[in-house]
């Protein structure tokens, strides 16, 4: 279930852990499930399992289940990238250990290891074959890879390969759908969601997630009115909704604002969902939406408690320092200005961490959403020069973007009206 984006495996790992308490591995996989849940609220129910697990009789656990407990408890104790890295050690001593391989391979996108996304897991397969159980989930994590250093043809060739493997793999669907966004393959995009729907429409992981990415492929074909049908079906945005289906919401929002589209009301509802979450801090990259959807709503003590919030993690988990410090904070400082229309202000923000695109702390479509507010800001602010160099780099990067085209073609109507006005 975890590896196909299937069912609930956190509900499974629970009824596993308490209908055999003497099986180690099943208290690995509760811990597992919950280091990635990423979140201070789930860390006393780890807290409990490990507490349970450590007391089991020696001979109940191997060496590997002593090593993911070992790990898991790192993370209990905010040592978040030793957790992550010990999650590594046992994926290198053990390649076919998927689930050390699949906390290792979330830990690399949470800071923004982006070659070790890709090269870790395509060490591990070099330990598999496909007539072996389970290949075509780690194949489906090597698509990703693939897809966020640039490999585009390799990930969808390697997605593809793996939903033969596994027709259920939503992951593998989301690998190929993230490749052909990347590009600016938009018409692509959506047939190669639609043609694969049954794989990923019923899963709870990926379903918002990839309703996400088609709703990016209609605006950016400038079909707004589809992308606002999917956000109101599809991205739950009541109290009780799924953080990393609020994130979705909130970014897919943020860029419809962009675009000038009038959000008021839906504002209003994704930053009540956002006022009810439990408290969050280990997924500053969570937090950072969480601002977006106050900032949009005009919820501003909201935000300023969650900025506050941030700042304090920053200080009870030293790991996150500089994540918060130089990534988080800057980016909500920029929404901050962006929104309250201080748009030179944003600009001067963004310029001076524009690494910020990419160590984010999510994917590179994910993470693009600060290059589009930086480019908006810059034209907002009348600074068409920079705006100009910015659609460059986005045409370089997605050629088959109709979005980008847009953008050179507004600059350039842009310029040739200052040329009339100062000859």
């Amino acid at each position: 279930m975890l590896h196909t984006g299937q069912g609930d495996p956190m509900a499974g790992a629970q009824a596993l852990m308490w209908s055999h308490p003497h099986f180690a591995a099943g208290h690995c996989l509760h811990a597992a499930l919950l280091v990635m849940a990423g979140s201070e609220d789930t860390l006393p129910a780890l807290a409990r399992t490990l507490h349970l697990a450590e007391a089991l009789p020696a001979e109940s656990a191997s060496e590997r289940d002593r090593r993911h407990l070992a790990a898991a408890r790192a993370w209990l104790e905010r040592d978040l990238k030793a957790s992550l890295q010990l999650y590594g050690e046992i994926a290198c001593l053990d390649p076919l250990d998927t689930l050390a391989l699949r906390v290792a391979h979330f830990g690399d996108l949470q800071w923004g290891r982006t070659l070790q996304l890709r090269d870790r897991i395509a060490t591990a397969l070099a330990h598999w074959h496909e007539r072996m159980p389970g290949y075509g989930h780690v194949l489906g994590m090597h698509a990703f890879g693939l897809a966020e250093n640039g490999d585009h043809e390799g990930a969808v060739e390697a997605g593809t390969q793996a939903l033969r493997l596994d027709g259920r793999n939503a992951a593998a669907v989301h690998a190929v759908a993230h490749a052909l966004d990347m590009q600016g393959k938009s018409h692509e995009g959506i047939a190669w969601l639609e043609e694969r729907s049954s794989a990923w429409t019923s899963s709870s992981g990926y379903a918002p997630h990839l309703w996400w990415h088609q709703a990016l492929c209609h605006l950016d074909l400038d079909d707004v009115e589809s992308a606002l049908r999917i956000l109101d079906a599809f991205l739950p945005s009541a109290p009780g909704a799924s953080v990393p289906a609020l994130v979705d919401a909130s970014a897919l929002l943020w860029r419809l604002q962009l675009r000038g589209i009038d959000t008021v009301d839906r504002w209003q509802r994704v930053a009540g969902a956002w006022a009810v979450v439990p408290e969050r801090g280990l997924r500053p990259f969570n937090d950072t939406h969480a601002i977006l959807a106050y900032v949009g709503a005009g919820r501003h003590q909201h935000a300023k408690w969650v900025m506050d919030a941030l700042r304090a993690s920053a200080e009870r988990t030293g790991d996150l320092h500089g994540l918060i410090a130089h990534a988080a904070l800057p980016v909500c400082e920029a929404v901050w200005r962006f929104g309250a229309g201080d748009y030179a202000a944003a600009v001067e923000c963004m310029l001076q961490h524009r690494h910020l695109s990419q160590h984010c702390g999510g994917s590179r479509a994910q993470c693009d959403l600060v290059h589009q507010t930086l480019l908006e800001a810059s034209m907002r602010d009348g600074q068409w020069e920079l705006a100009r160099s910015l659609v460059d780099e986005r045409i370089a990067a997605r050629p088959h973007s109709k979005m980008n085209q847009r953008l050179m073609a507004r600059c350039e109507a842009r310029g040739a009206r200052t040329l009339q006005t100062h000859p």
